[in-house]
This record gives structure tokens, sequence and C-alpha cells, in this order.
């Protein structure tokens, strides 16, 4: 089909709709009337070809020295499409010839498909994208009209060579989340990649992943219309849609909007980058110009990012409920969650190829980089008391968690947590828990409601596959009194001279996760001049030697017994023997030891 521009009114204004999927917005140009849309064989000098749809194009005088384009109608050139700025470009004459520059518009302008950066000179047969509205500078007599010329390819569509293109309103993240986040949105973030990394362990078929991908997904946002899950194919790179999912309207009938929009799908895919976008008009006054006329859209759009990361394709979701837009935190948790399905999508695919064993553990390596970041980087400095602390996974990644919480009232909080099972699934329940452990704590009143409202988060249906034994202690500096929380862990250690006692195993409860019922009873004791406390996980315990034999309680209570002072000296004591302990055998299970210890 081919769409032409038609001249509508006194004022030369113009209105083209081009292609439903290839535009994703529909545009009106207004041209003030001295400039005119020439006939054929009318170029009496230079000329502005526009360009819009499937070889629609028309042909504009450049009489002025200066000419504006943009949204504002006080404009030369009026583009009236939300996603272009109010004054988005000048086109200049001087005796030196024709330049163009950007006016510090949030989308830029590319000229041959590189993003403007002050004026520049334009020659003939200059491509210049004004966002969605493609135009050609002509210095003489532009080429004869044909059918084909101007037929936009997924090639023509300019994409930015920098990282900051900004769509509209949107708001691009990397992938995937940021380390300052609230506590709040790393909460949905890593429950969100959690719950489709569970889902997706075990499964090697692509055609069933990618739906349970946008099942997960709309269960994440439940304000969703629309899903998609596009896949890079082909020697061309085509995109091809692999997964739909549209959500019912009352009436019972699919609420369908449409196919996305390819410049959208580009933008991600080049850029690697996750993008929010609304396609409300920013003056509500104005006449929709969307392809959705009726219904207004907001869109988050994020990067299938695998191991290799190297976009694999894009998942899609927009809503067309204005109460329940889609917000930088949900563009957070899908960033997070695209690349946990990515993942998936490559381990699918990992059935048919030999894996790049050194390829493979780089990968594990940085992944373990990311893990470490949420655990804690340095030991709490507190008057009249020591720390030590260590932590070695089995895999690259591990499930094991400890944590130094520093509370409002000058009290510390110091947690211990073993997630059943190890590799990667046990490192993003530990990640989510680091988020959730910090939450419940700044929320709750006493540590045993602290520990409650954990152990009713991880009984939620999203994550019912695990189960966490955990302790929390928190330390009274002033009054020296320490508080525990015991949720089926292994029995924190007090070293008192000579004697290793265990610490409230009488009272402690369930795992975290096994039941969303159990109250948690909390204990107080006073700690003395010298006193170390010792919590540590049961890759000690069970560590294992050459001969199948276990580390075990005794051999740990009596290296804890004969080691020499100081808690960093007691630390290391006990580690170098559980290392001669297993000596010609890989360590077989995560390891965290956290001790502390009262000053003498």
């Amino acid at each position: 089909m081919r769409t032409r521009l038609t001249q509508s009114d006194a004022n030369g204004k113009v209105n083209f709709r081009g292609p439903f999927w290839q535009s994703g917005v529909s545009t009106s140009l207004a041209f003030p009337r001295h400039h005119g849309i020439l006939r054929k064989g009318a170029f009496a000098m230079p000329t502005l070809e526009v360009c819009i749809g499937d070889n629609g194009r028309e042909f504009f005088e450049l009489t002025d020295d200066e000419m504006l384009v943009g949204r504002d109608q006080f404009c030369d050139i009026v583009v009236n499409n939300h996603t272009v700025s109010r004054q988005h470009a000048r086109i200049v004459r001087t005796a030196e010839g024709f330049f163009i520059e950007d006016l510090s518009s949030l989308n830029g302008t590319y000229l041959n498909g590189r993003r403007l950066e002050g004026r520049t000179p334009i020659k003939d047969q200059d491509r210049i994208h004004i966002y969605e509205v493609v135009t050609i500078f002509h210095a003489g007599a532009p080429p004869a009209e044909t059918d084909d010329d101007l037929e936009e390819t997924l090639a023509d569509v300019p994409l930015p060579e920098e990282a900051n293109r900004e769509i509209d309103a949107a708001r691009q993240v990397p992938s995937p989340a940021h380390k300052d986040a609230d506590d709040a949105t790393s909460q949905a973030r890593f429950r969100a990649a959690l719950k489709i990394s569970l889902d997706l362990e075990g499964e090697l078929d692509v055609d069933q992943i990618l739906p349970k991908i946008l099942d997960s997904l709309f269960e994440i946002f439940p304000q969703s219309s629309r899903g998609y899950i596009l896949l890079e194919e082909g020697a061309e790179g085509h995109l091809v849609p692999r997964a739909i999912k549209h959500r019912q309207s009352e009436s019972g009938h699919s609420m369908t909007f449409g196919p996305i929009s390819r410049k959208m799908a580009l933008h991600v895919m080049s850029t690697a980058e996750a993008i929010l976008m609304d396609d409300a008009p920013s003056d509500p006054t104005e006449e929709s110009q969307s392809v959705f006329e009726v219904h207004s859209l907001s869109m988050i759009c994020a990067p299938l990012m695998g191991p290799s990361r190297r976009p694999l394709g894009i998942v899609y979701l927009d809503t067309t409920d204005a109460r329940n837009r889609f917000d930088q935190s949900d563009l957070d948790v899908l960033a997070s969650v695209a690349t946990i399905a990515a993942q998936g999508v490559e381990s699918a695919g990992a059935k048919h190829t030999i894996w790049d064993v050194g390829t493979y553990k780089r990968h594990l390596g940085t992944a373990k980089q990311v893990q470490l970041q949420f655990l804690p980087q340095s030991r709490p400095e507190v008057e009249g008391y020591q720390f030590y602390d260590y932590y070695q996974p089995a895999d690259e990644v591990g499930g094991d968690y400890f944590a130094y919480v520093l509370l409002p009232d000058g009290r510390l909080a110091l947690a211990i947590g073993d997630v059943a099972g190890k590799g990667v699934s046990a490192a993003l329940l530990m990640a989510n828990f680091c988020a959730e452990v910090r939450y419940c704590l700044a929320t709750c009143g006493t540590p045993a409601e602290a520990v409650e409202q954990l152990n009713q988060d991880l009984s939620s249906e999203t994550l019912n596959y695990h189960f966490v034994t955990f302790v929390l202690c928190v330390l009274d500096p002033k009054s020296h009194v320490l508080t525990m929380v015991n949720a089926g862990h292994l029995p924190p250690l007090r070293r008192r001279g000579s004697l290793i006692e265990a610490l409230g195993g009488n009272d402690a409860g369930l795992p975290l996760g096994c039941d969303a019922e159990p109250r948690y009873k909390q204990v107080e004791m006073p700690l003395e001049p010298g006193d170390t406390f010792i919590l540590y996980t049961d890759g000690i315990t069970e560590a294992m030697n050459a001969a199948g034999d276990v580390y075990g309680s005794k051999r740990l209570r009596s290296t804890l017994g004969a080691a020499p002072a100081g808690v960093e000296e007691l630390g290391q004591a006990l580690l170098d023997d559980v290392r001669r302990f297993i000596r010609g055998r890989l360590q077989s299970d995560d390891i965290c030891l956290v001790c502390f210890e009262r000053e003498a």
C-alpha cells in the first residue's frame, strides 16, 4: 500500500498515518503556506523530501535562512508526534551551504544514522531522521518518484550509537538492577527473577519455556494487557514472535491493539537496554495521534541477555490501565526477569551444543562477583567488640548468607542463613533474601516479628520451592545483651574460657518457608567480657574427607576450645583445621562463618 501526504486545510496542514507495525504512532505535519507542497517538476531551489509509511513522500522548498522543525505550532515544519520535541531541530542556510542542528531534543536528530552533535553541514541525498519522520535533503531536483525507492526496511531505521538515546518519556536502565535501589524495589526484582528461574529449572524446550515466562510475567504484572517474546532468528536476524499472551477483557474477548513498535524493538536490541515508554501525549489537551486511538498504552520492553552478553530477543509488556501504568520499578523488575529468562532460553539450546568450558567458567565468575556485592563488604566497627567472617561457596555461586545491619537505635543485627540447595537457584534466593531481611528489620518491632514476617514471605505461593535455615542475633553494645531467634539453623556456639556451649537449641523453630503459621521465640543472653560467639553453616560440620568421614560437631568444638585468643585467630584456626581435614577432596558444600567477641 502507498501512503501519500495530502493537503487538508488553508494552512497547508497534512495528516498521514504510516503502516501500523512499522511506525507505532500516527503523525501529522503542518507546513506554513509560504513553503508550500511542491508539484512535480517545480523544484527551483534545494528541497526537503519527507517520507512516511510505505513510500509516501512530498517535497518542500527550503526558502528561508532558518527553518525550525518540531512539535510546536510556531515551527516552520510542525510534526505533531509526541516523540518529537517541541523545537526539535533547525535547518540553516548560510553562504557555505545548508546546515542542520539538533536543539537539545529528547530523542535526538540523526544524520545518515549518526546522532548530531552541534551544527553539521548537509549535502545532497543526506538522510535526516527526526525520530519517526524520515527526511532527505536534495541540493537540486530530487530523483523521479518510484513505488519502491523509499521502502523502509529494518536496516533503514536509525539506531543510536550512544547509550543515552531517550524515547519520549522513556527511561533506560542497564540490565540488570542498580545496587542502590531501595529495599522494596530490590525485593520485588529478585522475587520476580527467582520465580522465573525456578519455573525454568530442568526445562529444555524453548516452546515450553517462553509461554511459562509470559504466564509468570502476567502474575508479576497483573495490569498487563499484552505480552510478547520475540527471538532473533535467521541469518538476517529478524525478530520473530515466539510467544504471545493477551489478557481477556470483561466481555471475554482478547484485548488486542495491534503489533508493537518496530523501532522500539530495534532500539532495545541495538542498545541492550530496557526502556519504559508511555504513549499518552505530554499535553492532555492535544488530540491523540497514536495508532492506539482509543487505548493509551504504557509499555516496558527489555532485552533477553543471555550469558553470551548478546541480545537473543526482547520481552515486551503493555497496559491500558490508566491507574496502574508501568513505572521505573516495574522496568527494573522486567530487566532482571529478562536476564534470567534468557539464561533459560540459552540453556534449552545447550542440549544441542558443546559447551565452551572456559567461557562458561568466566560467566560463572561474573555471577560470583555480582552475588558477592550483596554480602557485607566490610566488618562492623562497634566499640568494645571485634568481628570476623568468612564466605566460600562450593560452586562459583552459592546459597549461604550472612549480613550485618546497623539499626537506627544503635543496635547491630547479625544474621546467617543457608538456602536449601546449591548453585544458581540457591544464589538467586539468597539475593532475594538479602533485601527481605533488611526490609523486615526496618518494619518489624522485634527480632521475633522480623523472622515471622520473613517466614510468611518465603512461604508465599511464589516462593514455595525452597526453605532457609536462619539465625538472627541483635546485639545491644550498650547493655551487652544479645537477642537471638533461630529458625531451624545449627545452634550458635559460645566460647567462654575453654568451655564451648551450644545456645538456644531447644528454642529453635522450623526453617523459613516450610509453614506460614509457626511463631518464633526470641531469647536474650548477657555477654561477658571475653565471650566469643560462633555462627556457622553446615558446610563446616558436614565437610567430608577423601575417606568419606565428616568433620562433625565434636571436632568443631575441640578445635574451637583449643584455638588461640582473639576472634580472628579463632576463625582462622577453625578454617585451617577444616582445610587439613578435607585435603585431597573438593569442598562439597558452601561454607559461611561469622564470629564476634566482647573484648575483655
